[in-house]
């Protein structure tokens, strides 16, 4: 469901433009020399001679928040290629370049994009992406999740899928996979062996999510699961009413 965290070796310019006391941070995958990537990034240091680095490792899989948060910045970052080096200034990050094509040359070219017309709106996507990704791993990873984390990632996931930038895909799989399955919470946690007029109403939002996230696309593989599920609710709920 959450896919798996990106091993690379993200560097990140963390001040704007080339100057004496420039520092990167470099992550590392499980197992790579930090050797390999101080020689990679052989172009960089003549460059900048007197750049500080801090090297970081990344875990393979995402196992904790702190994987998580790391994963998002590669995801914001932009990385597509592994490993690589992200140029960032005060805006953030506006470059990626895979470290096996790391020059003179493809430096000067990354510096070109950061006055790129088109800068914000690429930005503004992997933001979105990146923040998307976050509420995902944070569903799967604080577990148990109190009432607060709850609601505060309904919020989020609601926002998102108000966003400018989502698509119907992101929208569907928000819907199905976050906003319905939370809303089941809450109301699996309000429901004390009988119905109130709130669990029934919170049951009701619920229902109202997986139908709409079912309707954004009936065909695709998340419209077909949501269609599954929506039958086996009214399937239960059947059997419910026998017993009641």
């Amino acid at each position: 469901m959450f896919p798996r965290i990106l091993s690379v070796v993200f560097v990140s310019l963390c001040s704007a433009g080339f100057g004496l006391a420039d520092t990167y941070t470099v992550y590392l995958p499980d197992g790579m020399d930090t050797a390999v990537a101080e020689n990679a990034l052989e172009p960089l240091r003549r460059a900048v001679p007197n750049a500080d680095y801090n090297f970081i490792t990344l875990r393979k899989n995402c196992n904790s928040m702190h994987d998580a948060v790391q994963a998002a910045k590669a995801i914001r970052a932009g990385i597509t290629h592994l490993p690589s080096l992200v140029l960032a200034d005060e805006n953030g990050e506006y470059a990626a370049i895979p470290l096996h094509m790391l020059d003179d040359d493809t430096l000067s070219a990354a510096h070109a994009v950061a006055t790129d017309t088109e800068r914000d709106a690429k930005s503004a996507v992997r933001r979105f992406q990146a923040k998307e990704y976050l509420l995902f791993a944070r569903l799967s990873l604080a577990q148990p999740l109190s009432d607060e984390v709850i609601e505060l990632s309904i919020k989020s996931c609601k926002t998102l899928m108000e966003h400018d930038i989502a698509t119907p895909h992101d929208k569907q799989l928000l819907g199905f996979r976050c906003l319905y399955p939370l809303l089941m919470l809450q109301y699996t946690n309000g429901y004390k062996g009988a119905h109130t007029p709130e669990t029934e109403a919170k049951l009701l939002e619920a229902i109202a999510a997986l139908e709409a996230a079912r309707d954004i696309d009936p065909a695709s593989h998340i419209g077909r699961q949501a269609f599954a599920e929506r039958e086996r609710l009214r399937t239960a709920r059947r059997k419910a009413r026998q017993y009641e």
